[in-house]
């Protein structure tokens, strides 16, 4: 048995945040700002949506969305 139930939907969407700007790489004007797992953990990413470049990279938090009741 698991601990978690089953996702309802088929995919996971992370909210995004538009931010300003064109992408030095394809021009167009569809920047966001997300969390990504990737090697080494969570980073929080700037990418164009169109091409997939990546303007910044920084880390983010250390437990991903899990949110700790006490600290």
């Amino acid at each position: 048995m698991h601990n978690f139930p089953r996702p309802a939907t088929p995919t996971v969407e992370c909210p995004r945040t538009p931010v300003d700007g064109a992408c030095p790489e394809c021009g167009q004007r569809q920047l966001a700002r997300y969390r990504v797992m990737s090697e080494g953990g969570w980073w929080l990413v700037t990418k164009c949506q169109s091409c997939l470049h990546s303007l910044q990279r920084e880390p983010g938090p250390l437990l991903g969305a899990f949110e700790p009741l006490a600290p």
